[in-house]
């Protein structure tokens, strides 16, 4: 028997496909601009940990979304878990609190999603072996 998925977590699960494929493919050409370069001056971690959060972010958001699409309980609990840490993260880099606002409600808005009684149960299963 196939699940019908709720409307809002497709929504939600394209909008974490989408733009962490957007993001991740135009974050190449703005990591050379000088604006993003003085930015990560300003954080104080070294570039190549600051560069393999940033994809590793845009790896994991892409992989969550898409298995969250196919029913997989586990990516939501890892994309909930990622963002809480990646929120964390950006609150530590950012010299501008207003640059936070976006990622954080976008967080808000997902976990909200994910964790309704529609989704829980489109992702509960009694024999859920394969997770």
């Amino acid at each position: 028997m196939i699940k019908s998925r709720p409307f809002f977590l497709t929504l939600v699960c394209l909008y974490l496909l989408v733009s962490g494929c957007y993001f991740l493919f135009t974050s190449f050409a703005d990591l050379k601009k000088p604006e993003i370069q003085a930015a990560m001056d300003y954080a104080g971690l070294p570039y190549p940990v600051q560069i393999g959060m940033l994809y590793l972010n845009y790896i994991i958001t892409i992989a969550c979304a898409m298995c969250m699409m196919q029913e997989k309980n586990w990516a939501r609990w890892v994309y909930l878990g990622w963002g809480f840490v990646n929120i964390d993260y950006i609150l530590y880099v950012q010299s501008d609190w207003h640059q936070c606002v976006v990622p954080i409600a976008t967080y808000l808005v997902t976990a909200l999603v994910v964790l309704v009684p529609s989704a829980n149960k489109y992702f509960s299963s009694a024999f859920d072996y394969d997770d």
